[in-house]
């Protein structure tokens, strides 16, 4: 399993837009690693969380979109729900997508897009309801959305991604995920699976909050649950993620606060192989 890190921010990207904070003239002044887009991933070229503001520039940068087969939402705001520009897929924006684009969401983000995508012919998007705890095929991989700690207006996903023997948790946006999702993961972990690659919330930074969104020390707790549990592998590769400039540390300081949590920082086309 290949995974590329598109994007790293939170809904403001890093510098934000329109803003002259300190922290965000400390990114443009830094660049590199420092600058980034809103959170998306890409698996294996055909499957990709997420499809926010900043789609376009991630394919500029090498996100190769005529080989996404497969989207999958984690819920409906719109750093991480894009409509318009799916419609850029649909002639005459473009030619030769034959095929429908598999689009996977909770019922708010399938109430978004049913009225302007309702037929997949020409181009445009199948869309398919997902259900908590329901695991399902995508393509030759499976997905098992879970409840995240979120926007209480929808059921916000995290997700249990897995192909070819391996497995990813794609763990944004979200707070400490609620009992119902540790009691399903402590099951399958139950059932001899285990995680390969996670990446987590970490909106706060440095910061300790736990609802809604994470920073370091709440990453961090997940991360020793998740070993606790024997959901882990060993070697598994924990991964923060999803990064607002009120956090205040630029990717350098963040790497040296998460190093001795068992934490790696991502940043944007950071590339990941598990297996």
């Amino acid at each position: 399993m290949h995974i590329r890190l598109l994007g790293t921010a939170a809904a403001e990207g890093w510098p934000a837009v329109f803003c002259s904070c300190a922290h965000c003239d400390r990114a443009r002044a830094a660049g590199g690693r420092s600058v980034r887009t809103r959170s998306s991933a890409n698996v294996d070229g055909a499957w990709q969380f997420d499809f926010g503001p900043d789609a376009y520039a991630q394919a500029l940068a090498g996100n190769d979109l005529r080989a996404l087969r497969h989207l999958i939402f984690t819920h409906s705001h719109e750093d991480h729900l894009n409509p318009a520009d799916l419609g850029m897929r649909r002639p005459p924006f473009a030619h030769g997508c034959d095929e429908p684009l598999h689009v996977w969401g909770n019922d708010r983000v399938i109430g978004i897009l049913a009225p302007h995508f309702s037929d997949p012919a020409r181009g445009g998007l199948a869309l398919h309801a997902l259900r908590p705890f329901e695991a399902i095929g995508v393509g030759d991989a499976t997905l098992i959305p879970l409840l995240a700690d979120h926007d209480r207006n929808e059921a916000c996903l995290i997700h249990l991604f897995g192909r070819g023997g391996r497995w990813l948790l794609y763990g944004h946006d979200t707070g400490i995920p609620p009992e119902s999702t540790w009691g399903y993961l402590a099951a399958w972990a139950a059932q001899h699976h285990r995680l390969d690659v996670v990446l987590l919330d970490c909106t706060n930074g440095p910061g300790s909050g736990r609802e809604n969104h994470m920073g370091l020390p709440a990453a961090a707790e997940v991360r020793e649950r998740l070993l606790q549990i024997g959901a882990a592998a060993p070697g598994a590769r924990f991964v923060a993620t999803h990064f607002s400039h009120n956090g205040g540390l630029l990717h350098d300081e963040l790497v040296a606060r998460a190093a001795p949590l068992g934490l790696e920082v991502a940043y944007d086309g950071m590339e990941i192989t598990a297996g």
